[in-house]
């Protein structure tokens, strides 16, 4: 049984590696592994920091939000001076990419590589200027496709694995998927392990329509053949799932259907949504409260709800012909994870006051099953 406790608001067997850094000059993350979801409103922006430092940023936003990336690497003491090690765009949809070149601009660096997962999304001249250009002036130089299966490590056994990009999934029979055909689906799967923890970070990946949930979209269902791949590769026990799980396409009820959820099982969810969403009415009551959550559940979602649920920013409230708002999560504003990968996770929330300066609350300790 997992606990949470709250705090008062005072195989293929062929992998493909890529190299690690070198030590960094740096304390943060003083040898532990840090998730930060970087409050851009409705986009997303993922911090990953690895126990040795070595730092992934995946996505970066939509036009305009790169200071916003700025202000938060600053605030966490991770300096232009240092840079970044890597940096992924999940796939090429605007709120996803466009705060890169400020990010850019304001001096950091990517030392290794920049990532995307391949589509074949025709660039525009605003996606040539916001990053794929400003990219090609980076010590990693241009974007370059990742390919399923690619592992990252973030050193202490801390690593990343790579289970979906363009609408591949990591050691799965192309001939079982369905074809990609939104951006979205092309969207990057990761799948993190750090020790007993671990956590799955995919974008804006669907998991299709299901009848049981009233989930009624136009993608296809990607995330529970990754949820299988984790499952058939022994990354993730069936038993188990995952501690923590990204919730994709800002709570949208294109992803995490009562199937996929069924099999990855996690405790905490995390949400990146914003108000600047226009009638997309993110995060969902079809995902949050049917799924997630568990206040009118159908007989087709098993796995327990989430312990909890955080989530940047609120939504915008309304409804569609697909389904409302909800307004279940916990905001908290940029969210940091902290973990040991061995003696549980602590989640915080990092808002802004009248002033500017950020302020960090801390919002629970999670414990973890024994994974060993």
């Amino acid at each position: 049984m997992r606990h949470w406790i709250s705090f008062a608001c005072t195989v293929l067997s062929v992998w493909v590696c890529v190299p690690a850094p070198a030590q960094p000059d740096r304390t943060l993350p003083d040898g532990k592994l840090e998730i930060h979801y970087i409050n851009v409103g409705q986009g997303g922006c993922t911090l990953i920091v690895g126990p040795d430092g070595t730092s992934l940023l995946y996505d970066f936003g939509n036009r305009g939000k790169g200071k916003e990336i700025v202000k938060y690497l600053a605030y966490i003491n991770l300096k232009p001076g240092r840079g970044l090690d890597y940096t992924m765009v999940s796939h090429r949809d605007s709120d996803h990419y466009s705060g890169y070149a400020a990010v850019i601009d304001a001096d950091y660096d990517v030392n290794i590589a920049n990532y995307d997962s391949g589509s074949p999304k025709k660039p525009t001249a605003a996606m040539r200027k916001a990053w794929l250009d400003a990219a090609e002036k980076t010590s990693a130089g241009a974007v370059e496709a990742i390919k399923p299966g690619t592992r990252i490590p973030l050193g202490d056994g801390a690593i990343i694995t790579v289970m979906a990009a363009n609408g591949k999934v990591h050691s799965t029979d192309s001939s079982k998927l369905p074809t990609a055909k939104n951006e979205n689906d092309r969207s990057i799967s990761l799948y993190l392990k750090y020790g007993q923890f671990d956590y799955v970070l995919d974008g804006d990946l669907g998991s299709g329509r299901e009848a049981c949930t009233e989930h009624d979209t136009d993608q296809q269902n990607f995330q529970v053949p990754v949820a299988r791949a984790l499952i058939a590769k022994e990354l993730m026990k069936e038993d188990e799932g995952v501690d923590v799980l990204h919730i994709a396409h800002h709570g949208s009820e294109s992803s995490t259907s009562a199937a996929y959820y069924n099999l990855m099982k996690p405790e905490v969810g995390l949400i990146s949504v914003g108000l600047n969403q226009g009638t997309f009415y993110h995060p969902r009551v079809d995902v949050v409260e049917k799924i997630l959550l568990g206040d009118n559940r159908p007989d087709c979602v098993v796995a327990p709800p989430l312990e909890a649920l955080f989530q940047t920013e609120q939504g915008v409230k309304g409804t569609s012909s697909t389904g409302s708002t909800s307004f279940k999560g916990k905001v908290i504003g940029h969210i940091r994870l902290v973990t040991d990968g061995h003696s549980g996770y602590y989640i915080s929330g990092v808002h802004e006051e009248s002033d500017g300066t950020l302020v960090r609350t801390e919002y629970g300790h999670f414990d973890m099953d024994d994974k060993s």
